[in-house]
C-alpha cells in the first residue's frame, strides 16, 4: 500500500511540476529571423532541438548538409582542406544547463556549451507563442533584433 501511494504521489508531483511550466517539453527549429531585415543568419536547411524540462534545458542546431568523411578521406586532406572540412563540422551552436521562466522572460544558465567562452554564462531571452509556435527572442548590441522559432513535438 506504501508503494501505490508513494508511486501516485510521484506521478500528481511530476504532473504538477510539468502543469506549471508551460515551455516543458520538446522542440524542433523553425527558423532564426533577423526581425529587420527579414533574412536568416543560417543555412535554409538548419535543423534544431530544444529540450526543456524540470528546470534543465538541452539545445542544439547544426547544418544537416555538411560534408561526412570517413578517417581515411580526412587523412588525405592538405592543411587547407582540413581547416575548412573542421569549419563546416564546428558550424554548430549547442548548450545546456538549467533554466527558469516567467511569464515573458526566459533564463538560461548555461553550464555545458560548444563556446567555452559561455561555460557558466546565462542569457536573458524573451519569448511568446504565436499560432502555437514557441518564439524565443534576443536583440544584439546594434539593436537587431533575432526571433528564433520552435513547434512544439507530440
Amino acid at each position: 500500500m506504501l508503494k501505490l501511494i508513494l508511486a501516485c504521489t510521484l506521478i500528481s508531483i511530476h504532473t504538477a511540476s510539468n502543469a506549471h511550466d508551460p515551455l516543458s517539453g520538446a522542440y524542433e527549429r523553425v527558423s532564426l529571423t533577423n526581425v529587420r531585415t527579414g533574412k536568416s543568419p543560417e543555412a535554409a536547411d538548419r535543423q534544431g532541438l530544444l529540450i526543456m524540462a524540470h528546470g534543465h534545458y538541452s539545445m542544439m542546431t547544426m547544418n544537416p548538409s555538411r560534408r561526412v568523411l570517413d578517417n581515411d578521406e580526412v587523412a588525405l586532406l592538405n592543411s587547407e582542406q582540413e581547416l575548412e572540412y573542421l569549419k563546416e563540422w564546428l558550424d554548430i551552436n549547442g548548450h545546456t544547463g538549467r533554466y527558469d521562466a516567467s511569464d515573458t522572460t526566459l533564463t538560461w544558465y548555461r553550464d555545458i556549451s560548444e563556446n567555452p567562452k559561455e561555460v557558466g554564462t546565462e542569457s536573458q531571452l524573451g519569448y511568446e507563442w504565436i499560432d502555437r509556435l514557441l518564439v524565443i527572442y534576443f536583440t544584439l548590441p546594434n539593436g537587431d533584433r533575432y526571433d528564433w522559432v520552435w513547434r512544439k513535438l507530440d
